[in-house]
């Protein structure tokens, strides 16, 4: 059974030491990613970069994506001589664009939100796929090899969810 471990660390070189780390241990690099709020300059490390960091955002992108497929439909309306239908189709289709994104960005930024905070402030989380019987030896393995990365174990909270 594979789980997740998540790592939070504040500089990229610590991260780049990290992950080679890791990758020299076998881990494969398929089951290893780092997330950021926003794109980091001069490193090559994959950075995957949170897709909308606020439902507002999405909410707005979606939005306006719904709007612009929405305009032809709308256009269409106005020459038939339904106007107010057309304004109508075009509010749906914002509205309808706009929780579709927002529900998207919730859904796929699900595993990363509780470290939102982290990554705003410029801080890197690592996410490493492992078997179960690996976790404890990789935790204990990154708490020896780099005191300054916060082990958060395998909830991304940082916290066990049981007692």
């Amino acid at each position: 059974m594979m789980n997740r471990i998540y790592l939070k660390a504040r500089a990229v070189e610590k991260v780049r030491l990290l992950v080679d780390e890791l990758l020299g241990d076998g881990l494969e690099p398929a089951r290893l990613s780092a997330h950021a709020a926003r794109k980091l300059r001069g490193d090559d490390l994959p950075i995957e970069l949170i897709i909308h960091r606020t439902w507002e955002q999405a909410l707005i992108h979606g939005g306006v994506l719904g709007a612009l497929l929405a305009i032809p439909i709308t256009a269409a309306l106005w020459l038939i001589g339904d106007g107010l239908l057309g304004v109508l189709v075009l509010f749906l289709g914002a509205g309808v664009g706009g929780v579709f994104a927002a529900l998207r960005a919730r859904i796929a930024n699900r595993d990363i939100a509780p470290q939102f905070a982290a990554l705003r402030r410029g801080e890197l989380l690592i996410v490493a796929t492992v078997d179960h019987a690996a976790i404890g030896v990789i935790e204990d393995r990154v708490k020896e090899r780099h005191p300054e990365v916060v082990v958060l174990g395998t909830d991304p909270a940082g916290t066990p969810p049981f007692p």
